[in-house]
């Protein structure tokens, strides 16, 4: 299911929200970071939803969000979701035992989950490409 969203530039980053779902927001320091955390907050959300039995909403259409008042100058664009809570995937990642051990440590200490960490990692060098020659 694609479900809008709205992209919203703030005094220090970029905010996102759902019209299907105004309880479901994130927030990114650049507009990258906030569509990257508007995939997951939504599939989040949506997890939710279908555990507690509710069912999803019909999505609205993009010229209904653009509809909507207040949306005139915020960017639209879309994000997939599954219907059945799945857009989580396991991995199987090997690390020297070491590195995974300061990991673990420094997730402890922030009280994050380690795949937390590793996916604000992830981003972090994406955005800064750190493998660029």
């Amino acid at each position: 299911m694609k479900y809008m969203a709205l992209l919203n530039k703030e005094k220090h980053g970029f905010g996102v929200s759902f019209p299907d779902f105004p309880d479901c927001t994130t927030f990114g320091a650049d507009e990258e970071e906030a569509v990257d955390m508007a995939h997951e907050a939504l599939a989040m959300f949506v997890e939710l939803q279908l555990e507690s039995g509710m069912d999803l909403p019909e999505p609205m259409s993009k010229q209904d969000v653009l509809d909507l008042p207040g949306t005139g100058d915020k960017k639209i664009f879309g994000v997939e979701v599954s219907d059945d809570g799945t857009d989580f995937e396991a991995v199987e990642l090997t690390l020297h035992r070491y590195l995974l051990e300061r990991i673990e440590q420094y997730a402890d200490k922030y009280g994050v989950a380690p795949a937390d960490f590793l996916a604000v990692a992830a981003r972090e060098a994406m955005r800064k490409d750190v493998f660029k020659e």
